[in-house]
């Protein structure tokens, strides 16, 4: 009996464990999207929220507070790629923590500040960690009192298609366009667009652009290639392929520059979309 009680009571302390190891966020995705819910990492390039499984490279922010970041604070994040510029977590004091983000447990959030030095954040004490600065700032216009971007105007080529301008300064262009899996999708692609400067690159990207492309939303692609996801679909390459597409998931049709940086960006692509 006395075996029994205290296997009882390892089991609800064990228990009672488990569901304070659990923390909840809000994954703000680079596109704007919001996904709330319990958040794990166990290492990889996936966070889930959940058991959504969400790439890294699509994250602008993870926030544990809920509440959106003010100006002061976005003004604070880093933009810069090298390597201990990449990431930025804002602890609920306000006080700002610039490095590489190494592990997130339950109880602690660990960073590479310099080449030899790692930093652990007791978990809570973090209000967000910004995975992507660029795109953080871009998500949160309003808030910066910037222009948002808007969704592309459509034109009237073919059916439920039509022309937009696909600008290379932001990840992802709204089409306005919804589409059901197993559509059939062409895209015919003019233009050249500039990927960093004196840098050009063609709806197939860019060879000139060298190094690690685990942060690109498609990481086989050259920077500055054409790409495409439908809905939550995973980013799918386009190029200068004008055949048609058949599309992975319902949902709205988003044009995009393959890249992880995109400050340094300019011009456009112009792109004629046909249903067939």
């Amino acid at each position: 009996m006395i075996r029994r009680i205290l296997l009882t009571a390892v089991l609800a302390v064990t228990a009672a464990g488990l569901v304070t190891a659990q923390r909840s966020a809000t994954v703000v995705l680079s596109n704007g999207e919001r996904v709330s819910g319990t958040f794990t990492y166990d290492g990889g390039s996936d966070f889930k929220v959940n058991g959504r499984s969400i790439s890294q490279s699509d994250v602008a922010v993870v926030s544990f507070d809920g509440g959106d970041p003010q100006a002061s604070e976005l003004n604070q994040v880093s933009t810069g790629d090298t390597e201990l510029e990449r990431n930025t977590i804002v602890l609920k004091d306000g006080s700002v923590v610039r490095g590489k983000l190494y592990h997130i447990s339950p109880d602690k959030v660990t960073v590479n500040t310099t080449s030899t030095d790692r930093r652990d954040i007791p978990a809570d004490q973090v209000a967000r960690i910004y995975m992507n600065g660029g795109a953080a700032r871009r998500v949160y216009a309003n808030v910066l009192g910037t222009p948002a971007t808007q969704p592309a105007a459509v034109g009237t080529t073919g059916v439920g298609g039509g022309t937009i301008s696909v600008p290379a300064n932001q990840p992802w262009t709204d089409t306005g366009m919804t589409v059901k899996k197993g559509d059939r999708i062409a895209f015919h692609t003019n233009g050249t667009i500039n990927v960093a400067q004196g840098v050009s690159s063609g709806p197939d990207g860019s060879p000139a652009v060298s190094g690690n492309r685990t942060r690109y939303a498609v990481p086989q692609m050259p920077a500055g290639g054409l790409i495409f996801r439908a809905g939550n679909s995973a980013p799918s390459p386009i190029g200068s392929n004008g055949q048609p597409i058949v599309m992975p998931a319902d949902g709205r049709l988003f044009l995009g520059v393959n890249d992880d940086e995109f400050g340094d960006n300019t011009g456009a692509y112009t792109v004629t979309i046909i249903k067939s």
